[in-house]
């Protein structure tokens, strides 16, 4: 599908923008609306990335909405409960609070708008979250980009920059990883990039990882491999399409960053191009719908 990229944060008339909070069990979570002028038909959810991670590609989320809704789909974005705009303090939020917020505004987004199509799209831990709650959902479609396969070794190194801190701060580490997820299960908050975690929720968002899983969401994915070597699939992305009954796995080069902000491309155009295609095979935009 031809998509002027460059343009698709302009003001488009055929793109309605709606923000405000949505109610999940008493917890008041911020959510962005892009929804095309005319019918909707089929739609999709994004679930963001963990931490600095959301806020370094926030835009990136927002232009693919916008795309999508300039090409007639319904999208959705939201925070997490304790994060961005969203009601509450981060180490508030349990792990099973991700999984209930995503259950919620997906199915109140598939309801209110009688969706006949619906997809998950996730980043990075974003994806592994909507892997997750697929198998109770059963969106139409799985996008997961660059998720997070291995969660217990990305928690656990996530927590090195609190090491950094450390000798920044005193000259040298005082508490060593291990030592910090002690703290954790203590009852102890510890600051990493300044967000507080707390031990109940680092266990369980560690411990709930892809890495030999057995998969049993049944729909058609999209696994999007992200690398500077894009002709090589890594192992741990082939093993997850073997655990899922319909996966294919596409790789882009890395069009922007995650870990830094150096990079500044808010419309990446392969990565989006294998997306809107994936959508575009699989009926999201006319085919196959119901008039």
């Amino acid at each position: 599908m031809n998509i002027n990229w460059a343009n698709i944060n302009s003001p488009n008339l055929s793109i309605i923008e709606k923000h405000g909070f949505y109610n999940r069990d008493g917890k008041n979570l911020f959510r962005a609306e892009y929804l095309p002028a005319g019918d909707i038909k089929a739609g999709v959810v994004l679930c963001s990335p963990f931490a600095e991670e959301k806020i370094r590609t926030l835009r990136i989320y927002v232009s693919l909405a916008r795309a999508l809704a300039a090409k007639g789909l319904a999208a959705l974005c939201f925070d997490y409960f304790g994060d961005g705009d969203s009601e509450g303090n981060f180490e508030e939020a349990l792990f099973e609070d991700r999984l209930s917020d995503i259950e919620s505004v997906f199915n109140d987004f598939k309801n209110r708008h009688a969706l006949q199509k619906t997809a998950l799209l996730g980043l990075r831990w974003g994806g592994t979250l909507a892997a997750l709650t697929a198998e109770n959902l059963h969106p139409d479609l799985l996008v997961l980009w660059e998720p997070i396969i291995d969660t217990t070794k990305y928690f656990y190194d996530f927590l090195r920059m609190n090491l950094a801190s450390q000798m920044l701060i005193e000259g040298k580490v005082i508490r060593n990883r291990d030592e910090l997820i002690q703290d954790m299960r203590d009852g102890k908050v510890i600051t990493v990039e300044g967000y507080n975690i707390a031990g109940g929720f680092y266990d369980k968002a560690a411990a709930a990882t892809l890495k030999g899983k057995t998969m049993a969401y049944s729909g058609e994915t999209l696994i999007m491999q992200i690398a500077a070597n894009p002709e090589r699939i890594r192992p741990e992305l082939e093993t997850l399409r073997a655990a899922l009954s319909k996966a294919e796995i596409k790789a882009v080069p890395r069009e922007f960053e995650w870990e830094k902000t150096e990079t500044w491309r808010p419309a990446p155009p392969l990565l989006f191009g294998e997306t809107i295609n994936f959508l575009d095979k699989n009926g999201f935009f006319g085919r196959n719908i119901q008039s």
